[in-house]
């Protein structure tokens, strides 16, 4: 009865186990990781020196492997599929023998803190854990199972049995879990420290697996490692706010400066401020005032105010595109209306007007070339005052582009401009000369049109409704109001 329980059982524990550890690995890929097949260790705490001393046989003066075509490598998958971790031949102990050759070998290959070692450091203990508690609880459930179909117990009837009447699956999985327990432990935290002049200052805790076999490399030689021992009496009650900042005198010492600002400041939620009265006036209700806002601190126009900022303005303008567009849409309709009436009576008109054209076109050709002579006379002052030495492009840059050397032209420019400003300085003169002026405006137009050919797409931006404001900083403290303890009066009967 026990066999076929157990087996079933552990049938389906190595099943769910795999499961785990592949899922539990899947940034890591401890569990994909190859290692040597024909290595084992007995005793857990000595996995890191022998696997050491395997690798220093095989390797040659150099520190190369020989012969490392020849050397049969496996991972924890292969040795699931192959029905490795059975636990009747201690399969479990096995795991965890693979499991913790596999971590220190990924953890001294990553630098200590990375992302990668701490993801290592986790599946570890995890694993180690998750082990832990699969042989407590297929132990326990085997003890059960035993006490249960066994002998009929007499005198005090208690569930526990002998060494003797325990199996061989019993005793490799307490062994295994023996093995097991009393190798894996939590390291202790640690942190750096370091002496000022003040005090001494502490680090945040330093990540650090047990399994990694490294000394500690100190950021400076000035610096101490000490150990985070948690705090044991948990009974007793923390320090309060009075002990930890007591109460000072109200005297100021009159040598010092005074400290205390807004000596008059007056919160508002100490007091009850004044707000809106509703007004109630029965059958004159209809012309009388609804509430009274007389002494109040925020009222009415206040309120619709920023409402109106904040919401009213963002709708006006949105009703007034709608508005806008729904009127460029009719306009777009009529002009097409009356372009199709036109191009009609165009159509009928233009037999008697053939007989005419030719009159009127010597007549019209005169007429636009005087227009046309009228309007490059006339000179947009507009024009004039928006006129920057930028808007003036040279032929060389034209060529550049067509080119499509730019960068040349850049350089070239730069290079120049250099020349003219180490003269300039040299002369003692401050301002700028002309012709420096010149080739700033030049490069700054070409570097303005390399960017613009390039499709920058809008970045999304979050605007943000709440502004800054600067406020000045005083040394000082803001009073603060003690609660009194109100005495309660004496009634008289």
């Amino acid at each position: 009865m026990t066999e076929s329980v157990s087996e079933s059982k552990l049938g389906d524990l190595l099943v769910n186990v795999q499961s785990i550890l592949n899922a539990a690995s899947v940034k890591c890929h401890v569990v994909d990781e190859s290692f040597p097949a024909k290595f084992f260790e007995k005793n857990p705490d000595k996995i890191y020196e022998s696997y050491c001393k395997f690798i220093k046989n095989r390797s040659n003066s150099e520190g190369l492997i020989r012969n490392e075509d020849k050397l049969a490598l496996t991972s924890i998958n292969k040795k699931f599929e192959d029905g490795e971790y059975e636990p009747l031949q201690g399969g479990f102990y096995k795991l965890y023998h693979d499991v913790k050759l596999v971590c220190t070998i990924l953890i001294h290959f990553y630098p200590q803190g990375t992302r990668n070692y701490q993801l290592v450091d986790k599946f570890y203990k995890f694993s180690s854990e998750l082990l832990l508690r699969e042989c407590c609880r297929i132990g326990m459930s085997l003890t059960q199972t035993k006490s249960r179909s066994g002998k009929v117990l007499s005198g005090s009837e208690t569930d526990e049995y002998d060494d003797d009447d325990a199996t061989e699956l019993d005793k490799t999985i307490s062994y295994d879990f023996i093995k097991i327990s009393m190798n894996y432990s939590i390291p202790i935290s640690q942190t750096y420290q370091i002496k000022t002049k003040d005090m001494d200052l502490f680090s945040s805790i330093i990540s650090k697996s047990n399994l990694d076999k490294r000394p500690h490399e100190l950021p400076n030689t000035n610096f101490k490692i000490n150990n985070v021992i948690p705090q044991t009496d948990r009974e007793s009650e923390a320090p309060r706010l009075g002990f930890v900042g007591a109460n000072t005198s109200n005297i100021p010492d009159p040598t010092l400066p005074p400290t205390e600002m807004m000596t008059r400041f007056l919160h508002p939620n100490w007091y009850a401020l004044p707000t809106t009265v509703w007004l109630k006036y029965g059958n004159y209700n209809s012309w009388a005032p609804s509430f009274n806002e007389n002494g109040t601190v925020v009222d009415s126009t206040t309120r619709g105010l920023i409402w109106l900022e904040r919401i009213g303005y963002i709708n006006m303008y949105e009703k007034n595109e709608e508005k806008a567009k729904q009127e460029e849409k009719v306009d777009v309709n009529e002009e097409d209306k009356n372009s199709e009436q036109e191009d009609d009576n165009e159509a009928v008109d233009g037999e008697t007007n053939n007989s005419k054209g030719s009159d009127d076109a010597s007549l019209t050709s005169k007429n636009t070339e005087g227009a046309e002579d009228s309007e490059q006379s006339m000179i947009k002052l507009q024009n004039l005052y928006n006129w920057t030495p930028s808007n003036h492009i040279e032929d060389d840059e034209i060529k550049s582009f067509q080119n499509g050397s730019p960068d040349k032209l850049v350089a070239e420019s730069l290079v120049k401009l250099k020349k003219l400003r180490k003269e300039r300085i040299l002369n003692r003169i401050t301002k700028p000369t002309d012709e420096e002026r010149v080739i700033y405006f030049k490069v700054k137009r070409i570097l303005k049109e390399v960017i613009l050919a390039k499709k920058v797409s809008k970045l999304p931006i979050n605007n943000v409704r709440a502004f800054p404001v600067l406020q000045t900083n005083y040394n000082g403290s803001i009073p603060v109001v003690r609660a009194q303890p109100g005495r309660k009066r004496k009634h008289k009967k």
